[in-house]
This record gives C-alpha cells, sequence and structure tokens, in this order.
C-alpha cells in the first residue's frame, strides 16, 4: 500500500469513525535486530470494539530458507533473507480484547 493509499484509508477512517489515536513508531525486526521497520498507526472504535490498524514499512523479503537437520529431536528452523536497500508495506488490524491486541482480518472493516 503506497503512501497515498495509506492517507486515503486513514481519512476515510476519519471520516466515518473518527480516530481516536495515531503515530508512528519504529522497532527491530525480531530475527533481524540490525533492521527496522517504521510502524504508522491509527486508533479508533467500531460497533462497540477498539481496533488499530497499522501500516509497517520495512525490508523487503527476497527469500525465505528452510534448514533442516538430519538428527531425531532437532527440530528446523527458518531464516529469512531481506533487502535492506527495498522497502516493503504491510497492513494489519488489530482488536482490543481483554486489554490485549488480538490480529483481525482488516477486510472485515468494509472502508
Amino acid at each position: 500500500m503506497n503512501d497515498a493509499s495509506w492517507e486515503r484509508l486513514v481519512d476515510s477512517i476519519e471520516v466515518k469513525l473518527g480516530i481516536d489515536r495515531h503515530g508512528k513508531d519504529s522497532r527491530a525486526l525480531e530475527d533481524r535486530p540490525d533492521l527496522t521497520e517504521r510502524v504508522d498507526f491509527v486508533e479508533f472504535s467500531q460497533g462497540g470494539r477498539e481496533l488499530r490498524l497499522e501500516r509497517i514499512t520495512g525490508p523487503a523479503i527476497i527469500d525465505r530458507k528452510s534448514h533442516y537437520s538430519h538428527r531425531p529431536g532437532v527440530a528446523n528452523r527458518m531464516e529469512t533473507i531481506y533487502d535492506p536497500s527495498e522497502t516493503a508495506h504491510r497492513i494489519k488490524l488489530y482488536v482490543r480484547s481483554g486489554g490485549e491486541w488480538s490480529e483481525a482480518d482488516p477486510s472485515a472493516l468494509g472502508l
């Protein structure tokens, strides 16, 4: 989702539902602490539910490798290969339930 599409989506949420909180954050990737991703977010309410929509901008994933072990009892692991010079965007929607945020399907918004 490019910048213009994100802005249109945020504007639509603000007009239809109102925005309770918005901001930007930066965090390290879980599997690559040397790389960071930027998170733009808006928090709002719809139908009595508290929602948080995030647009995450970070290094593009160019490959995923599986590493297997032939020894019994040793689990395999996945390695994600990133291209730090190319960025990618993804959208995540969260619903607050009992004080915790849990991921939900963004198409449920109907915007």
